[in-house]
């Protein structure tokens, strides 16, 4: 028995001596991740790619919009249009009574009188002087009031001229007690009234009237971004329709307000909806630019550059992200269509205690 239990345990001693010994573990494992962890992605022409789009407004030409309000304080004494008539450029709009302007016409109208009474006085002064029965300090002092008389016309003509009024127009003023019709700068339609028979209205007030006209409407956009150069721009219609768009302007400076950036195109062709229809506006990049178009996961920053992780080299390539817009961006630099970059580029450069493979 004790034989047989000695044999057993060399056997078992043998059978342990044979067995091969386990691979080592690693000391420590990798810190840095490997490029074999993300996918490289082909940067490919932007052909197409619509990577910005902004609200757009259609604005109106400037003289498509008018306001009717008196120079001078008014009393409105009758209302000659109704909300959405249709009137021409010089319509009568509404009939007012300014005391102001009453008043430039009176003193016009009497520094007339007296202008033509002591030119008459001059004239027979000049008359005696030849025969030696008038001084000339009788004269001088005809020649003052006649300046002082000019002077005071000139004022009050100053005065009518505001109101678009001329010397023909001071009579008509001085009889009606300044009554003066406004009219209508402009032709179209009349969408705002507000005015009440025997309310005075300021001219610092809110206008009597508003008059909208038509006219070849322009495009205004606000970026949140500054569009690419050599973009192409589109206008994108409430129901989808599209107007080649060609770039007028932008702004030298970001709103104080939002941040953004004002841009003012003009279409194409005459858009057929009305001023201030809202719609987008949709940039895509240069197809003949050196531009490419990349996953925007495939951008890092590396020291406050933008960079990709180009699989030619094997290390970062500087770029410039000229836009992006969820999940692409657009970038220059010394990529081409068909070269290939990490699609995640934050996965693939190195980290301190890794490196890339």
């Amino acid at each position: 028995m004790r034989a047989r239990v000695a044999w057993m345990f060399v056997a078992a001693t043998l059978a342990a001596c044979s067995r091969p010994e386990e691979a080592p573990q690693a000391a420590a494992l990798d810190v840095g991740p490997k490029s074999a962890e993300t996918p490289w992605v082909k940067a490919r022409a932007p052909g197409g790619l619509s990577l910005l789009e902004a609200p757009a407004e259609l604005v109106p030409p400037s003289g498509a919009r008018g306001a009717v309000m008196p120079p001078f304080s008014a009393r409105i004494t009758k209302v000659h249009v109704e909300h959405g008539a249709g009137v021409e450029e010089g319509a009568a709009i509404a009939t007012v009574v300014m005391p102001e302007l009453a008043r430039a016409a009176g003193a016009y109208v009497a520094a007339g009188t007296r202008l033509a009474a002591q030119g008459k006085r001059k004239a027979q002064l000049e008359a005696l002087r030849k025969e030696g029965l008038t001084k000339l300090a009788e004269i001088a002092e005809v020649e003052g009031l006649l300046a002082d008389a000019t002077a005071e016309q000139q004022i009050a003509l100053s005065t009518l001229k505001i109101a678009g009024l001329g010397p023909k127009d001071a009579s008509a003023l001085v009889a009606s007690g300044g009554k003066v019709t406004l009219k209508s700068p402009v032709a179209g339609v009349v969408t705002e009234i507000d005015a009440a028979i025997g309310e005075t209205r300021e001219p610092t007030g809110a206008p009597i009237a508003r008059i909208e006209g038509g006219g070849a409407a322009r495009v205004e956009a606000r970026f949140s971004q500054r569009p690419p150069p050599g973009a192409r721009f589109v206008f994108v219609g409430p129901l989808g329709q599209t107007t080649a768009l060609t770039l007028l302007r932008e702004a030298p400076s970001t709103s104080g307000r939002d941040g953004t950036v004002a841009a003012w195109f003009e279409p194409a062709e005459v858009i057929a909806l009305p001023h201030g229809t809202l719609g987008k506006v949709r940039v895509t990049p240069d197809p003949a630019g050196s531009a490419v178009a990349i996953p925007a996961a495939a951008v890092t920053l590396k020291d406050g550059v933008a960079v990709v992780f180009s699989r030619k080299t094997g290390a970062p390539l500087p770029v410039k992200v000229l836009a992006s817009s969820g999940a692409d961006a657009l970038v220059e630099g010394d990529l081409r269509p068909g070269d290939e970059v990490a699609a995640d580029a934050s996965r693939v450069l190195p980290t301190p205690g890794g490196d890339v493979d």
